[in-house]
């Protein structure tokens, strides 16, 4: 995102001048980009408080006292859909599920109260930073108890984070404080993994505002007791350091293929605000590749393994979200990185010993504020297509321009068309347009077979033109229009179905919560409560759901490759374990098929499902199976 502030010291009732903007991007210029300084006045900042939002005392823990959560909108009438196709509409029951209580801190920049306390740390400059605190919100899904639903973390900023148990009837219970989650943290993304392989999922976490990360071990499987202890120090997760971190989203995977979970972690962090590099206490953060050493420990291998983001961008490391996604089928993990300011990374594995940076050839990095990044066959081609969020700001087109014109140039989606190259389908699919996103999530919502794309959105603040849009836009629901049409081209249909909030969205997952044959999602709302939106009509239509188990490979089977043909010499769905949605947050590790409005689950079989694992290279396939189960594949197991 933009800077479109500096803070001086202490509180003062003006904005300073731009720190930069993003520049226009030229979608036919292959490469990176860069930015030119800009230097605008700022109006002066607003000194009321717009959103009736209450103070609280910064570093204090618990010391906002939060307004009720903000009843939800009616969802619009159901819209009319084609003959035997399924029309979900989506209903907001975060209240009536018990999430709606929950309000995340509201750094609002008419408050110029700064949680982010860099001035306290020894050596930094003594400017505060407030910017990093509202990029906050983040939410992961996981079967933390192994009953078979999925339970949900929320991580919150000065203030106890949630652990929200699903207790099977369409309702969560937040039990953190039973199992040691509950302490007063600067939390921020979130992945839950197993990453000792002793049959739990535990819980890795970066901090915004902290000297520390926290890697919390489940001890479930020890004691038969759930229970959280964070062992973020022993284990070599905590990258600790006397500079505060600015963590973003981390992401699991297996780089090497040798059965245990790597993580990669990201951060948007200014230089200027870090120690002397001659501090011996200060640890270089930023993008931070992590190889699991066995056991659950980890070593740093970011620049052993080429992936120091570093030196990118003279003003500091701005990344947001990466995945670890086998894009060009060689059976290796790539890196993706989605980072601000036309910086964007594709490296490609090298056979598990390093990784080569392809950004370039790959023709990516077009969007100007990359953030939020999800993986997805939207095309239907066979293989994963790329779609990064960024900032749309519309403005008139100049002299011979032909629209759309974009000042911040909006959302990219990189359809990749082999040799380890992207060509750009953004228009063609009409998805460019997410105003100030976030996270974001390729899903099947309606059960057709093709995958459709959520967004989260919102700002709480002035756009890069001194208006105030952004801190209201809703959220985006794209419906895929094939099959049956051209593939990949998308209508957006969110307030039509539901999927409606104008609040200052964030981490965006979905998951089937209530366990009915369709997929719902969880929005959570910077300043504000989560929204859960209930999938009410996707079941319509029939759907296959497949649950991998590795032996060889981890045991989350992140990476395994799961393809569902419906019909035979049909077209084939195509899902990668753990490339979903990467900001701040992941949904379900099960992978949900829709099998198609025509598919009858009494007549009715699927022809054909495959699963191929990442460190065995063992092909698992089942023929003709029937639809609405959920299938579990134990690698190497008939």
């Amino acid at each position: 995102m933009p800077r479109p502030w500096c803070w001086p010291t202490g509180l003062s009732l003006a904005l300073l001048a731009a720190c930069r903007g993003p520049s226009l991007v030229d979608d036919d210029t292959a490469g990176v980009t860069t930015n030119a300084d800009q230097g605008a006045e700022e109006s002066e900042s607003e000194t009321g408080d717009p959103d009736g939002l209450q103070a609280f005392e910064p570093g204090v823990c618990g010391s906002w006292n939060p307004p009720p959560a903000t009843p939800p909108s009616t969802p619009p009438p159901e819209r009319a859909c084609g003959q035997n196709q399924a029309c979900p509409v989506f209903s907001e029951v975060a209240e009536a599920a018990g999430l709606g209580t929950v309000q995340f801190v509201p750094t609002h920049p008419s408050k110029l109260d700064c949680i982010f306390p860099w001035a306290t740390a020894g050596g930094l400059s003594p400017r505060q930073d407030c910017e990093p605190q509202w990029f906050t919100g983040g939410a992961s899904v996981g079967d933390v108890d192994g009953d078979g639903w999925p339970d949900v973390f929320m991580t919150r900023l000065a203030a106890p984070d949630h652990l929200f148990l699903n207790q099977g009837d369409g309702t969560f219970v937040d039990i953190a404080a039973q199992v040691g989650l509950d302490a007063c943290s600067w939390t921020n993304g979130s992945v839950f993994g197993d990453i000792d392989e002793d049959g739990d999922l535990d819980l890795l976490v970066t901090t915004v505002g902290d000297t520390s990360y926290q890697l919390w071990i489940n001890l479930l499987s020890e004691t038969g007791e759930l229970r959280f202890e964070d062992q973020a120090a022993a284990r070599g997760f905590a990258l600790s350091s006397a500079a505060m971190h600015s963590g973003e989203s981390v992401t699991l995977g297996d780089l090497d293929r040798d059965g245990w979970l790597d993580v990669h972690v990201n951060e948007w962090l200014r230089v200027e605000h870090s120690p002397a590099p001659e501090d011996p206490d200060f640890q270089a953060h930023g993008g931070r590749l992590l190889h699991n050493l066995g056991g659950g420990s980890f070593e740093d291998l970011t620049s052993a393994y080429g992936v120091e983001l570093a030196g990118l961008d003279p003003d500091g490391i701005f990344a947001f979200s990466s995945t670890f996604v086998d894009l060009d089928g060689d059976g290796w993990q790539d890196l993706a990185v989605a980072v601000d300011f036309h910086r964007s990374r594709m490296f490609w594995s090298t056979g598990g010993l390093s990784f080569e940076d392809g950004s370039i050839d790959a023709a990516i990095n077009k969007e100007s504020n990359a953030m939020g990044s999800t993986f997805g066959d939207v095309d239907g081609d066979g293989d994963l297509d790329w779609f990064v969020t960024s900032i749309a700001e519309p403005d008139e087109c100049e002299e011979g321009e032909l629209p759309p014109c974009w000042s911040g140039s909006g959302n990219r989606l990189y359809s990749y068309a082999g040799a380890r190259e992207f060509s750009l389908a953004t228009d063609t699919a009409g998805v460019r347009d997410g105003a100030w996103a976030w996270g974001t999530v390729f899903f099947d919502a309606d059960n057709d077979g093709d995958q459709d794309l959520a967004l989260a959105n919102g700002w709480p603040g002035r756009d890069l033109h001194g208006g105030l849009y952004h801190a209201d836009t809703p959220t985006r629901l794209w419906i895929n229009n094939g099959p049956g049409n051209e593939a990949g081209v998308m209508s957006e249909e969110g307030e039509a179905r539901g999927v409606f909030d104008t609040g200052l969205g964030r981490s965006l997952v979905a998951f089937d919560y209530d366990r009915d044959g369709d997929l719902d999602l969880l929005l959570t709302n910077h300043a504000g409560s989560p929204r859960l939106f209930r999938n009410d009509g996707g079941n319509q239509s029939a759907w296959l759901r497949v649950a991998v188990e590795g032996t060889s490979s981890n045991r989350d089977g992140r990476g395994a490759k799961v393809r569902v043909q419906v019909e035979p010499d049909g077209p084939w769905q195509v899902r990668e374990v753990g490339a979903a949605s990467h900001f701040l947050g992941e949904g379900e590790l099960i992978q949900h098929f829709g099998l198609g409005p025509g598919f009858d689950l009494e007549a009715d079989t699927v022809h054909r499902v495959e699963v191929e694992w990442p460190a065995s290279g063992i092909v698992q396939g089942f023929d003709e199976l029937g639809g609405g189960q959920t299938l579990l594949v134990v690698e190497g197991e008939p």
